[in-house]
């Protein structure tokens, strides 16, 4: 519950890169979601993220390496996907570690919480070599959920190995290497049981609360009589002892838009609710509330409680009903609250409720100033989704798996059918004709990732030098913050062309040698595969240096079949077929390797 956003709940923690997270939420918006897979880590040729969002007309399915899955329109189990959740691993940098970051949002994935809307958030991150017993037994909880979720969703597209390994591979396994937990998880959702029963068993203090809070963003629009579900829910805490019948109880809304709450606040109002409007410092007078929480707390000067935020508004299908009973898919959390708040303090002070939640004590809102404001409206949803998750380019012809015939917007703006005859290089992306769907491209077995067709030898040392950690397109030619410079140009450009060219070629040789010796076999075909696109790409802006040998008759890649430089039990076959491709490029395969008299 720390002030942050959307985009830092996935942004690594220090010495980290994102390694595969999946996530769910209702709605979301391409420049978020486009935000947050940047934030999350640099471009790769698989999915680095997985977007579990309810079925839209407007799919975001055009964002390197964020993989959309296609959630199934029928017979799903939930009415709508509401739960706004995020179970992201992270890689550590230079040794073998790994970070499980559990993220719940009150906020769907778009710009609103970003600039006018109040929301919440909480998450906590998991040492995988020190793990908590709390925190494992909310991950494997989240973990279950997202289970749950690949069950009604064509996921075809994580379901497939790129580089020899499926995408959440390590976060699968770390996950599965946690012990065992003896607690029970404070991530709750609503799949078999709606989160009202579940709240209401975390909530409890150990001795009677004597103060209720609730908020909200969204309540029932009508048919729910009186103050019923506000009711309901105190009814049950005091039924289960947990709350006195004469706690002081307050309700937070937006007083001009609180649905079917405006013809009921007389009712609230006599069975002892105060309405309170919320407040924030970040928002100012114009925010809107879309938190969803409850607490229940003691204490006459400092707090002592528990809070519930998650996914559920206070309505029947948010609250009151599981996914399988025909309500939706929510989620939270149930924490305790930090030590030392207090109920009242003074403005900005760092012990006040403000800092948490958007709350106050001072004024309350008049029944008669209510208004329902506009309700909900569901979303447009597809009458039919794609028929296939990606497409095909080899040789020149994009086709689709399996050999299925479908009609595709060529490169030349024209529809045309599967196989379509499309020159190099490969798209990232293709349109379906029917639908508009916008479906990825797959080349070699990975995600066709846009890269530039001409390099030098500082841009591959640039892109390589932080190996396995993906780079972001736009990072800076001279390599990552803080790296050691490539080549010194100062070094090399008074040389003679030879003593220049041999110089270049070592320099390179050697930086490549000491990043593949370091390497986890776990990534051994993906460097493979990008050692061999980059050193292709580097033949006309390095003519000079690649020249210079062909002219000596000798070929300089095999110095990288040295053991010394190669990690312990590789397949050392893709390496040689990768600097055989290389040799090609650079019309030097028919020489005799330049360390042919070393001892290697």
């Amino acid at each position: 519950m720390t002030n942050t956003t959307l985009i830092t709940l996935f942004m690594p923690p220090k010495d980290c890169f994102g390694d595969f997270g999946f996530f769910c939420g209702f709605t979301a918006t391409p420049n978020v979601m486009g935000q947050i897979r940047r934030s999350f880590t640099g471009e790769m040729a698989r999915p680095v993220l997985a977007a579990f969002i309810h079925p839209t007309m407007n799919a975001i399915s055009d964002i390197s390496g964020l993989a959309w899955m296609w959630m199934r329109l029928q017979d799903r189990g939930y009415n709508l996907l509401h739960a706004k959740v995020a179970l992201l691993g992270f890689r550590k940098r230079d040794e073998d570690g790994y970070i499980i970051r559990l993220a719940v949002s009150t906020g769907n994935w778009t710009q609103d919480p970003l600039t006018d809307s109040i929301d919440l958030f909480w998450s906590i991150d998991l040492q995988t070599d020190d793990p908590k017993d709390q925190d494992i037994a909310d991950i494997r909880a989240a973990w279950n959920m997202f289970e749950w979720l690949r069950e009604r969703g064509d996921c075809a597209l994580i379901e497939r190995e790129y580089d020899g390994a499926l995408p959440y591979a390590r976060l699968k396994e770390q996950i599965g290497h946690l012990p065992a937990s003896t607690l029970p998880p404070r991530f709750i959702d609503s799949r078999s049981q709606a989160l009202l029963p579940q709240v209401v068993d975390r909530l409890g203090l150990g001795k009677k609360a004597d103060r209720l809070i609730l908020g909200s963003g969204y309540f029932e629009a009508e048919g729910d009589g009186g103050a019923r579900l506000p009711e309901r829910f105190r009814e049950k805490l005091v039924e289960e002892k947990l709350l006195k019948k004469s706690a002081t109880l307050d309700l937070f809304l937006n007083p001009l838009s609180c649905q079917g709450l405006a013809m009921r606040g007389p009712a609230l109002t006599a069975a002892g609710w105060n309405l309170r409007r919320p407040i924030s410092a970040m928002h100012g007078e114009d925010g809107q509330l879309h938190a969803k929480f409850v607490l229940l707390g003691a204490g006459h000067d400092e707090a002592v409680g528990r809070v519930y935020l998650g996914s559920g508004n206070l309505s029947r299908n948010g609250f009151e009903k599981a996914a399988s009973a025909g309500g939706n898919l929510e989620a939270g959390v149930v924490v305790d609250l930090p030590k030392g708040l207090k109920w009242r303090s003074r403005k900005n002070s760092k012990h006040g409720f403000a800092t948490l939640l958007p709350i106050q004590f001072n004024e309350t809102v008049e029944p008669s100033k209510l208004h329902s404001g506009s309700g909900f409206v569901p979303p447009e949803e597809p009458e039919t989704l794609p028929p296939v998750s990606w497409l095909i380019w080899k040789d020149g012809t994009i086709c689709a798996p399996g050999g299925i015939v479908l009609d595709v917007i060529g490169p030349d703006g024209a529809s045309c059918p599967t196989p379509c005859i499309w020159p190099a290089p490969a798209p990232a992306v293709v349109s379906l004709t029917h639908g508009g769907w916008r479906v990825p491209v797959i080349a070699e077995g990975v995600l066709v990732v846009p890269r530039p067709s001409e390099l030098t030898v500082e841009d591959v040392l640039a892109g390589l030098q932080a190996f396995p950690e993906p780079l972001d397109a736009d990072q800076p030619d001279d390599g990552p913050e803080g790296g050691e410079p490539m080549v010194e140009a100062s070094d090399t450009t008074d040389l003679p062309p030879a003593t220049y060219a041999i110089r270049r070629m070592m320099s390179l040789l050697v930086r490549l040698g000491e990043i593949q010796a370091r390497l986890d076999p776990r990534d051994w075909q993906r460097w493979c595969r990008e050692l061999r696109q980059t050193l292709r790409a580097i033949c006309k802006q390095e003519q000079p240096m690649i020249g210079f040998f062909r002219d000596a008759k000798a070929n300089p890649l095999p110095a990288l079949m040295d053991p010394r430089m190669c990690p312990g039990d590789i397949n050392l076959t893709l390496l040689e077929q990768s600097l055989k491709a290389v040799a090609r490029e650079w019309k030097i395969d028919d020489l005799p390797s330049l360390w042919a008299d070393e001892d290697m």
